[in-house]
């Protein structure tokens, strides 16, 4: 099981996406099961850690006013 997967399943977890490696972003989305346009899209929206880029996914992408702390 890799970093990612592992991270995807856990519901705290902080781990951060690397926007600046493209093998990263690709192993994000198939840990997450989203695209990339929806990963990046997430990150834009709440930063790049995981726990907040899962919410912000499981609520449709709407999950609008959440920012990276």
């Amino acid at each position: 099981m890799s970093n990612e997967t592992e991270a995807a399943e856990d519901p705290a977890s902080q781990a951060r996406v690397d926007v600046s490696d493209a093998a990263a972003i690709a192993r994000w989305t198939a840990a997450l099961g989203t695209t990339d346009e929806a990963l990046l899209k997430a990150i834009q929206v709440v930063g790049p850690r995981i726990d907040r880029i899962k919410d912000y996914l499981g609520a449709g992408g709407a999950a609008g006013d959440q920012v990276d702390a």
